[in-house]
């Protein structure tokens, strides 16, 4: 039998209803006489009784500083509240269920509190429990050390679950639900009529979760790549195929537009040259790991607003000047690695500054463009370049 893992959302499993269109993805795969794993995510968002944040407040209210251990243990929580309400649900409908912990499931992590990375998955539990003909259920974002203490694995941490467990147990594919259809072009908010991707590349999607992209994780994405496993993001609501993540690139000239705000510019200047460590301390204050102006006297990164008193620290640091522009927003352009990446980024500069959209700094590496403007233009932005590579394709 083949093993599929089922990875659900907290908006999927919130909900009687909702819960009800996990349950019919579920029926389909067994029906096609899969092997069925599933991971789920905390119900609901902020202000939902057992959503992640609602439980973190919870610490909070107390007063003092928060202990990463207990953080961490009361965030687990929440998935562990979703995989027994899933499964219950499941068997109430006739179906084996077992519900699981991610320690139970056999997933070690390092002791890295709030942020632990998976070490290594003894899938042995969770193939005994499918020997039975459950449909097995694991809270995701959790494992524990080999101190048996439990951790979370941070943001995105259930996406990344589903895939490492996907690897594991050698299954032949992971299936990301989320309250979108696939991947889109660019944010549905911004560009309704946006295409969603059929079929995209590991790397793309990397980029453009790196980006900001917020459909998958990239740490999820790129345990797929390692483990060479098939990746399909789709919608818990409806039926349709959703976008497969794999080898093989998209067949579009820009696979992705991705914007992001909250931004501010810190252009370091000195008379003479920045050395190497210098410009390690500028990359590591960089919210995406890029410097935008390279040359003798400058550098230019991109922070988040509440960081400008740590920039102005580390100018002070280096011996240089640091000069703040606020509101500002990075507009990311995403290729496949056949695009001569050159050509197309500078001629989408000129696009958007003959389109009056003032461009502070631009960096591209691997396959990826990136434009930093001015937070107001950022729709606009979006907009000139979508118009230009799609407005001919929908």
């Amino acid at each position: 039998m083949a093993i599929i893992v089922q990875k659900f959302g907290g908006t999927s499993v919130k909900s009687p209803e909702n819960r009800k269109a996990v349950l019919n993805h579920i029926l389909k795969a067994k029906e096609k006489g899969h092997d069925v794993v599933i991971v789920v995510s905390a119900m609901g968002r902020l202000g939902d009784p057992y959503a992640t944040d609602t439980l973190i407040n919870l610490l909070k209210a107390q007063g003092g500083e928060i202990c990463p251990k207990k953080k961490d243990l009361i965030m687990s929580c929440g998935e562990i509240i979703s995989a027994a309400v899933m499964a219950s649900y499941i068997e109430a409908q006739g179906v084996k269920a077992e519900a699981m912990t991610g320690f139970q499931a056999g997933i070690l992590t390092t002791a890295d509190f709030g942020n632990a990375e998976i070490i290594k998955v003894d899938p042995s539990p969770i193939t005994e429990k499918l020997k039975e003909g459950n449909v097995v259920v694991v809270a995701g974002f959790q494992g524990q050390t080999e101190k048996g203490e439990i951790t979370t694995l941070g943001r995105g941490g259930s996406d990344t679950t589903a895939v490492v467990l996907g690897g594991y147990l050698k299954a032949d594919l992971v299936e990301i639900y989320t309250d979108v259809p696939g991947i889109a072009v660019t944010d549905p908010r911004i560009i309704p009529e946006a295409p969603f991707i059929l079929q995209i590349s590991y790397d793309e999607v990397i980029a453009m979760a790196d980006a900001g992209a917020k459909v998958v994780h990239p740490r999820a994405v790129r345990a797929a790549k390692e483990f060479g496993m098939a990746l399909r993001i789709k919608s818990t609501f409806d039926e349709g195929d959703g976008t497969l993540v794999g080898l093989e690139e998209s067949d579009l000239l820009i696979s992705g537009i991705t914007p992001q705000s909250g931004f501010a510019v810190a252009k370091f200047e000195r008379e003479d040259e920045f050395s190497s460590d210098d410009i390690k301390k500028l990359l590591k204050l960089s919210c995406d790991g890029s410097i935008y102006l390279s040359d003798a006297v400058g550098n230019i990164i991109l922070i988040e607003e509440e960081k400008k008193d740590m920039a102005a620290n580390l100018a002070k640091e280096l011996k240089s000047s640091a000069e703040f522009c606020h509101d500002m927003a990075k507009v990311s352009v995403i290729y496949k690695s056949t695009i001569n990446i050159k050509t197309l980024s500078e001629s989408i500069a000129n696009l958007l500054l003959k389109n009056d959209v003032q461009i502070f700094a631009a960096a591209s590496s691997n396959n990826c463009s990136k434009y930093i403007i001015k937070d107001k233009d950022t729709s606009k932005a979006v907009s000139i370049i979508f118009n230009e590579y799609f407005s001919n394709k929908n």
